[in-house]
């Protein structure tokens, strides 16, 4: 080793540990008006049963897992984000899609969207929820060691279904009793949802740099023609690595279950649920 490199190596290991002391500081001297995250999510043990009722008036609840072989799991990438006013008032976004596919033949006929499915058709599956989500927080106590925040929002869930078989019919309950050849058929169908949310959030400082987040949101509404309820829990924790990056790990616990019963016999059902671990960096300015 030259004596070049050695007085270049003894610089190196001498800067960081001071460089290093100086950035480990309090959470004052750090910054968090402007957070953008983004990172992989796996989403696993998905649930969902949906039902479109038909213009004769028959409806029925489809299991997507057990009825249509449907995928429980996706891996996707989302997005978070917010901007502190000042220390008590802050606005954010999200966004995530979540798509699952399903490959399997009928063992019983069903009908979605005044289509009938006959027994035996091989039927593919597609089945998508973007979700968005809008959000007010409000911190009625801010410490540097913990805050705590109430918060108001909107979630969207964009809920999309498409359908594929070979053996289809049109105008019955089932295709036996329809008297209409079977054909190749299929239908997609899409669902805005929007969903009023209600929640408490905690964050807390376990040192300057680590930080633990407990959040849950909450929305239910009955009228009379709509009901739904929703609950959205999220428990993470995040390393300050930088100044202005951070890497975090965070569980998510997300629940929909919305119905639409119009006075006519037109009308739908979703329930969704899933579990999801999200891994994630942040910017923060």
């Amino acid at each position: 080793m030259t004596r070049s490199s050695f007085l270049l190596i003894a610089a190196f290991l001498i800067f960081i540990p001071r460089n290093a002391g100086a950035e480990d500081t309090g959470t004052a001297e750090l910054p968090d008006r402007i957070m953008i995250r983004g990172g992989f999510a796996y989403v696993f043990n998905a649930d969902t049963i949906f039902g479109i009722n038909s213009n004769n008036g028959v409806s029925a609840s489809v299991d997507f897992s057990q009825l249509l072989g449907g995928d429980s799991h996706d891996t996707v990438w989302r997005g978070d984000s917010y901007y502190r006013f000042n220390p008590r008032h802050s606005l954010g976004l999200s966004y995530y899609d979540v798509e699952r596919k399903g490959d399997k033949e009928l063992l019983q006929d069903i009908t979605i969207d005044n289509i009938t499915y006959s027994a035996g058709a091989q039927v593919k599956t597609d089945i998508g929820v973007k979700l968005y989500r809008l959000f007010y927080n409000y911190s009625f106590y801010h410490e540097d060691k913990t805050e705590l925040q109430l918060s108001g929002g909107l979630y969207v869930a964009n809920l999309n279904l498409k359908l594929n078989a070979n053996f289809t019919c049109t105008g019955a309950p089932t295709c036996s009793t329809s008297g209409a050849p079977l054909v190749a058929g299929g239908s997609t169908t899409t669902q805005t949802v929007p969903l009023p949310s209600f929640g408490f959030q905690m964050n807390y400082n376990i040192t300057p740099r680590l930080l633990t987040q407990l959040r849950l949101e909450w929305f239910y509404l009955e009228a009379s023609t709509f009901q739904g309820s929703m609950t959205d829990f999220y428990a993470g924790i995040e390393y300050r690595a930088l100044k202005h990056f951070a890497v975090g790990t965070a569980f998510d616990r997300f629940n929909i279950d919305v119905s639409y019963s119009p006075d006519t016999s037109r009308g739908w059902q979703a329930i969704n649920n899933w579990n999801s671990v999200f891994l994630y960096g942040a910017f923060y300015f």
